[in-house]
């Protein structure tokens, strides 16, 4: 009999608009008059997301941005609700690395905030939005620490044009109280794949996404898919984007939610704060990778 190994689901929960291009940089003014015209209701995908993951009683991790949080509240308790671990993504879909360290720390704190009155409690996890954290951030743990954050899953381990680092750990680390979970990619010799988070699990292949996290348990390394509301509408509104950046943003959504039932099936599902619930709040804890 196979052994069913645990691995952590993630929701980036954020609206259609909220995207990091730079080609996007002079139409904010048309994008918020977009969204204000077209009404898009993204709370159906999240309440989605509720219904997906209740047939395989799987839970997760959402990363809820502030912004979506004041726009949907109930969505937000409803997550809440039916167990899964709300997080905090930021106040705003800002890059991280173009912040100062003091605009980060209200950036956060306003986060939390919204967060902390919607719910009554405070989130212990944290993600930047588009993974906006690297060698530009030195402060990153030691202002997430000072605000009760207990951990942080913004680290992708692979350099592309927008985030990531080709030289990121691929394992659980601590850096000062902070506990640190990369997202999942697989390793062929030296070259590192993503391929288990947003348009990266759109475009791979079913097997290998199976097969990559197959891997990862097998060496003990973080299982995490990482996934959007977004991604399981392919008619939500679209935003003026052009050539590859449109492509990826927009491939294969029709292929999100088949790839979830899929892999919900043959892992077992939980929230980062149950998967290495025994790491949290312990500074001096060892971590066995």
């Amino acid at each position: 009999m196979s052994v069913m190994h645990t691995g952590v689901l993630t929701l980036d929960v954020e609206d259609w608009e909220h995207a990091n291009f730079s080609q996007l940089e002079s139409k904010r003014n048309e994008i918020a008059e977009s969204v204000r015209t077209r009404q898009y209701r993204m709370d159906k995908n999240t309440d989605l997301w509720i219904e997906l993951l209740a047939v395989y009683r799987a839970k997760s991790t959402c990363f809820v941005l502030g912004d979506f949080a004041a726009r949907y509240p109930d969505a937000v308790k409803r997550l809440a609700s039916a167990g899964h671990e709300i997080a905090t993504h930021g106040s705003t879909h800002d890059l991280v690395y173009q912040m100062k360290q003091v605009a980060f720390r209200e950036f956060l704190k306003r986060g939390l905030g919204t967060l902390g009155d919607l719910l009554g409690k405070m989130p212990i996890g944290f993600r930047a939005p588009s993974w906006s954290v690297d060698h530009r951030t030195p402060w990153l743990c030691e202002e997430l620490a000072a605000q009760g954050i207990q951990y942080d899953s913004s680290q992708f381990p692979v350099r592309t044009p927008l985030f990531g680092s080709s030289g990121g750990t691929l394992q659980v680390s601590r850096e000062g109280k902070i506990l640190r979970i990369p997202v999942t990619v697989l390793t062929v010799g030296p070259l590192r794949l993503p391929f288990s988070s947003g348009a990266f699990f759109r475009l791979a292949p079913k097997p290998l996404i199976h097969f990559g996290l197959k891997v990862a348990a097998r060496k003990d390394l973080p299982v995490m898919v990482v996934l959007h509301p977004r991604e399981f509408d392919a008619h939500h509104p679209k935003l003026p984007l052009q050539g590859w950046e449109s492509w990826v943003h927009y491939a294969k959504l029709d292929s999100t939610v088949p790839k979830l039932q899929s892999i919900l099936s043959t892992f077992r599902w939980t929230s980062i704060q149950d998967r290495y619930g025994s790491l949290l709040d312990t500074s001096g804890a060892r971590l066995d990778n």
